[in-house]
């Protein structure tokens, strides 16, 4: 996600949160209220939002509310990984994609299953891009322009050398 340019929320709170098994586990009020607080703050600037988190055997924590929900930004897209379990946002619908106040929540419970096709799709049409740039006449000869940063940065061999 950081190499998109998003970036992880930090909270500067001291309290252990790792449970069995690498998941979460049930915070103290204060914690609570700081990464609540810290939650609405954030979402009137951000443009998406992913929430993931879990607890075994439990509902997912309800992380993001409705009043969040409702100060975000038109357009704007909240990613709720943890749906299955009931989602870390007020307003998912499992298996859904809703809008509410022009913020669409993404519900999917099958998200892994629909990103192989996706992954493929982006996969062939950079390809399919690349060729382009690389045969620029469309008479089937392959121009290798080193100077194009794209071509450049995926050429592991020109004329013999290691690039």
């Amino acid at each position: 996600m950081e190499s998109m340019g998003a970036e992880f929320l930090e909270l500067d709170f001291k309290e252990e949160g790792s449970g069995t098994g690498g998941y979460a586990k049930q915070m103290s009020p204060e914690f609570i209220a700081a990464e609540m607080a810290l939650f609405a703050a954030q979402a009137k600037e951000v443009d998406i939002i992913v929430t993931t988190a879990l607890i075994p055997g439990k509902l997912a924590p309800r992380l993001i509310t409705a009043d969040m929900v409702a100060s975000m930004k038109p357009g704007s897209v909240i990613v709720d990984l943890a749906a299955e379990q009931g989602g870390n946002c007020e307003g998912t619908v499992p298996g859904q994609v809703t809008v509410v106040h022009g913020v669409s929540l993404i519900g999917y419970t099958d998200l892994p299953s629909r990103l192989a096709a996706q992954s493929s799709q982006l996969y062939g049409t950079n390809l399919r891009h690349l060729l382009t740039d690389m045969t620029p006449g469309k008479e089937g000869q392959l121009v290798v322009n080193m100077e194009d940063e794209v071509i450049r940065t995926a050429t592991v061999v020109h004329q013999g050398a290691l690039t």
